[in-house]
């Protein structure tokens, strides 16, 4: 059974990886705000995507704040999974409206919505990893139960 101090910890050690989260959907959708324009000259669809990402990021970090159920990890982490996706996707093999920027690695917004969304992905990666471990009985505690 955790202690005081143990629970103080992990509470504000998911406040931190919260808020930290949430900065980064805040890069999330400011980078993608930047380049918004140039995305719905070239390609609506793209740009429209471009547009419900932004709303998205903004709903998740919002909800990062907001909401205290670990819940929110799951659908912030599937956002951050998805776009990283859909970036690769264009680089790689192209989107299916838009093969402009296979290849195009040097884009500067891109890396750096890159880095945000990998960013995020590890957080919620170790927040849900730390729940799982928590919850999981130590190899010590089941020992303990075996004896009595």
């Amino acid at each position: 059974m955790p202690n005081a101090g143990t629970t103080y910890r992990r509470r504000t050690t998911e406040r931190l990886a919260r808020a930290a989260a949430a900065v980064l959907l805040g890069a999330v959708a400011v980078v993608h705000i930047l380049e918004l324009g140039d995305q719905l000259a070239e390609n609506k669809l793209v740009g429209y995507a471009f547009i419900a990402l932004i709303a998205a990021a903004v709903i998740a970090a919002a909800a990062l704040i907001a909401v205290p159920s670990p819940r929110v990890w799951g659908p912030v982490g599937v956002l951050a999974a998805g776009a990283l996706a859909a970036y690769l996707l264009s680089r790689t093999t192209g989107l299916p409206t838009d093969s402009l920027e296979v290849g195009n690695w040097n884009c500067t917004l891109g890396i750096a919505a890159l880095t945000t969304e990998t960013l995020v992905l590890s957080i919620v990666t170790w927040q849900l990893w730390r729940r799982r471990t928590a919850a999981e009985p130590s190899a010590t505690a089941v020992a303990e139960d075996a004896e009595l």
